[in-house]
Order: C-alpha cells, then sequence, then structure tokens
C-alpha cells in the first residue's frame, strides 16, 4: 500500500507540474520542472535519513516532532471524527475531554512564550493531520506533498525572476530550484516548503499588483501567501516589511526619485531602534533580539550542539548597528571553508565559496541596472540585508543558520546574476553560450 500510494502522489503531482498552466514558463520545458521535483524528493529522503542518524531525539528534531505530534492528532479520528475535527479547528477543544486527552500528549502544538518574533507551530503540526487523510501517515508520502508546495512557491519566484530577467531565466532557475542549501532543507517536512509556498505566492501577486496588470487572482495571492508566512515563519514578514513599503512609496511618488522613496523606511529603521522602546514594548527591538539570542544559546548548550560561534552580545540599539558587518559575514560566509569538521559543514562550505566565485565574475562583469529591473532588484538588496543581519546577530549555531538565510539566499545570488552582463561573459567564455543553446 505505501509503495502504491508513494507512487501515485509522485506521478499525481508530476502532472499537475506538466499540464498546470502555472507552471508554464516560456522557454523551460516542463521536464526539467519535473526533473527538480523528484531531485526533491530524493533530496527529501536524505534530510530524513539525516535526523534518523545524526538527531535521534524525535521530540527536538524539526524533521519528525511536527510530524510526530500531527500523528497523535490523527489518531484522534478511530476516537471520533468530532475529536479530529475538533483538534484540527481548535473549537471546542478546550470543553472536550476527550480532545483535551490527545492535547496533552502532544509536545509542540502551542508555544508557551512570545519573543517578538512570529512563529506557530500549531499550523504546521495540523496541516501534518489534514495531509495524513491521504497520506494514511507513511512519513515519505508527506515529504512528496511537502516538495510540491516547496515547488509552488519556488516557481512562483522564478516566474517573478524571469518577468523581469527573461534573458537570465538558467541562471535564475539555478538560483531558485539548484542551490544546495534551497535544494535539501525545502525538500522535507519541515516549515522551509510551506513557508516557501507563501512568500513565492505572496511576492509574486504584489509586484504583479505594482508593476504590471492584475486581476483579482493577485490579491488571493497577497492575501494567500501572507496568511502562510504569518504561521509559517511570521520573521520573515518583519524583514520584508521595509523593501515592501519602500516599493509602495516609490509606486506612490512615482519620478525619478525611486532610491530616495525606497530608502525611507530603511533609514526610519535606526531612529526606530532607539526611540521605539518608549513607544512600544513591541518596538523594543535590541531588547527583544537579545533574547532571542539567548533563547538560540540556552537551546543550543541543552541540546550539545556542535555548531556553536561566538556571536557578539546586543546590549543596546548600537550593537545592532556596529554588528551589522559581522552579522552579513556570520550568514552568507560561514561555515568557513576550512570548517569542514562536519558532513553538512562541506555542503554549505562550498556554497559560500562559489557565492564568492560568481560575486567575483559579477565585479568583472557588471553591468548597471535600469528601467523596471531596478525595483526587484532594489527589494532582492534590502531582503538580503535585513534578514542577513537579524539572522547573523540571534542564531549562533551554524546549523540552524544555513536554514534561516534560505530565503535571502535565493535572492543574493538573483541579484548577483542580475547585475551580471551575461552578453559580455559569454563573449568571455563561449562554452557558456553553448551550454544555455543546447537547454
Amino acid at each position: 500500500m505505501y509503495l502504491f500510494l508513494f507512487l501515485a502522489y509522485i506521478f499525481i503531482f508530476s502532472g499537475l507540474i506538466y499540464y498546470w498552466k502555472f507552471f508554464d514558463i516560456k522557454g523551460v520545458r516542463k521536464k526539467y520542472l519535473i526533473a527538480v521535483f523528484v531531485l526533491k524528493i530524493i533530496a527529501g529522503f536524505g534530510l530524513a535519513q539525516l535526523y534518523t542518524d545524526h538527531y535521534t531525539n524525535r521530540r527536538t528534531g524539526d524533521a519528525f516532532r511536527f510530524y510526530d505530534d500531527a500523528a497523535i492528532m490523527y489518531s484522534s479520528i478511530d476516537e471520533s471524527p468530532m475529536v479530529f475535527f475538533r483538534l484540527i479547528s481548535g473549537i471546542g477543544m478546550k470543553t472536550d475531554s476527550v480532545a483535551q486527552s490527545y492535547y496533552m500528549r502532544m509536545t509542540h502544538l502551542e508555544r508557551d512564550y512570545y519573543n517578538g518574533f512570529l512563529n506557530d507551530n500549531a499550523t504546521i503540526i495540523r496541516v501534518n493531520a489534514i495531509v495524513m487523510l491521504f497520506s494514511l501517515g507513511y512519513y515519505h508520502i508527506h515529504t512528496v506533498f511537502w516538495c510540491f508546495f516547496a515547488m509552488i512557491g519556488l516557481t512562483a519566484i522564478f516566474k517573478l525572476c524571469v518577468n523581469h530577467f527573461p534573458r537570465k531565466k538558467w541562471a535564475m532557475f539555478f538560483a531558485v530550484y539548484l542551490l544546495p542549501t534551497v535544494l535539501f532543507w525545502s525538500s522535507g517536512v519541515l516549515k522551509e516548503p510551506m513557508f516557501l509556498l507563501g512568500l513565492g505566492i505572496f511576492l509574486l501577486g504584489f509586484f504583479r499588483f505594482i508593476y504590471s496588470e492584475h486581476s483579482r487572482s493577485d490579491y488571493f495571492k497577497i492575501i494567500f501567501g501572507f496568511l502562510i508566512l504569518l504561521v509559517a515563519k511570521g520573521y520573515v514578514i518583519q524583514c520584508l516589511a521595509p523593501a515592501l513599503v519602500g516599493l509602495l512609496l516609490a509606486k506612490a511618488f512615482s519620478g525619478r526619485r525611486f532610491w530616495l522613496w525606497f530608502s525611507l523606511p530603511h533609514l526610519l529603521i535606526i531612529p526606530l531602534l532607539f526611540i521605539g522602546p518608549y513607544i512600544s514594548d513591541g518596538l523594543k527591538i535590541s531588547e527583544l533580539m537579545h533574547l532571542k539570542q539567548t533563547a538560540f544559546y540556552n537551546v543550543a548548550y541543552q541540546s550539545n550542539s556542535g555548531s556553536i560561534i561566538a556571536l557578539r552580545p546586543i546590549n543596546g540599539p548600537a550593537d545592532i548597528i556596529l554588528n551589522a558587518p559581522a552579522a552579513m559575514v556570520n550568514t552568507y560566509l560561514r561555515p568557513w571553508p576550512w570548517q569542514w569538521e562536519k558532513l553538512l559543514y562541506i555542503p554549505a562550505a562550498l556554497e559560500n565559496l562559489l557565492l564568492l566565485f560568481v560575486l567575483g565574475i559579477m565585479i568583472w562583469n557588471f553591468r548597471r541596472p535600469y528601467g523596471l529591473s531596478i525595483p526587484i532588484l532594489a527589494f532582492c538588496g534590502s531582503f538580503v540585508l535585513v534578514l542577513g543581519v537579524l539572522s547573523g546577530e540571534v542564531v549562533p549555531v551554524l546549523g540552524a543558520l544555513v536554514r534561516y538565510k534560505l530565503p535571502s539566499l535565493i535572492f543574493l545570488f538573483v541579484l548577483i546574476f542580475a547585475l551580471t552582463d551575461h552578453v559580455k561573459l559569454q563573449r568571455r567564455f563561449p562554452i557558456i553560450r553553448r551550454m544555455v543553446r543546447r537547454l
């Protein structure tokens, strides 16, 4: 039964990729997208095996903890479909003693603290429980579903990039789908596929709403994507906010002062760091980041993490600014190439070397942005900067840092490839032109 369902869902989702118009991208054959989907499923098996062999505590391993709680929730359907419904919806759950007995067995359904950065486990667990109605509880069928969720989000990002850079679609294809960090960590039963789904749908709708003819479906994309981001990884919304507000201001006051209006919300962050605590407790940004950093250290030491790095302390607003350069280095360049103590460090370090290589190629073949490419490049730069600083200042565990930078890493490579003059590059290296033509 397991093998039949597993292959059936791969076939169904591959068929959706092939026939669904959403996946229609000019110049990109569907077989390449299906190949990426299958590659992600293979990566999902590898990720699950990694957690099985090296992170043996299922209560703390992200690849299993949400699934295990969902399995408890799903088992309630044998007791009564109404109990399952109450656990899924939360309606009447507190007054149902049977539902409460299942609730008490779950360890991650609710958080008992708030540290200023939105995060929600309950929705991810409930989505897993709903998928179990189709998977019958087989773990790797969830892997197939999650890979398809990620494919939708990544394809939305890819379509956004191709719309702005149609002549660089294969470079964008690599940046969106094939970076090792993205390929690996967005292929498991984790939060990453869900928030990539939300991020891609949201950004595709947002940019269409601002810069092209839009339809009612784009309003739905914005709302639907925003809600998924909110429940999957809400901190991503906080990192997107300066760029989104800047783009809206630049569009509202359109003219030749794009950079003035776009930069305004970013510049306001600096005084907000200092005066925010006097306005609202929710704006005590340095204090919240300090608490988050401390929480990460506590979890890392309790779990005997072997990849802890020393971060500069955050004792006030000035520290956030002063620590920003080191934070960017931590996020995008750690682990160093010579830090290969762990197996997972090797692909991450090689990816960092690739980043430095393509950055050098871009500097050698730089092309000044113009026209409609400027807004999306400004967005990429903002998102890379804000998420890079936030992650690098509060996450002291290299293994976790690789996952936190995942969404911004896509846009960092998009930014680099977009600023590279591909015509000049192909003249210097004709082999690149021949390879692209064969695709």
